[in-house]
């Protein structure tokens, strides 16, 4: 078990083991939840970006999509929408 200090502007440094432990950077996010009677629970924010990313990613390598073949299909979409919307109009 470790402690920490709450310092100025509630300032708190979380122990260097749990840092490295759970790879902490500067910067990191946290959600912090009131259990009641002074317990707290703090638990790093995720991105939903970040999440969103790795399911596209899990998504395209399980399809065999290469970036060459998205960047395409891309491009075509929207020039498809480009002709729908703005030529002749």
């Amino acid at each position: 078990m470790a402690t920490v200090q709450m310092r100025g502007k509630g300032t708190i440094t979380f122990p260097a083991k749990l840092r490295s432990k759970y790879k902490l950077q500067d910067g990191e996010v946290f959600t912090i939840i009131d259990l009641g009677g002074g317990t707290f629970l703090l638990r790093p924010k995720v991105s939903q970006v970040e999440i969103l990313t790795k399911r596209i990613a899990q998504r395209l390598k399980e399809d065999n999509v290469s970036l060459d073949d998205l960047l395409q299909a891309l491009d075509e979409e929207r020039k498809k929408y480009y002709q729908e919307h703005y030529v002749d109009k």
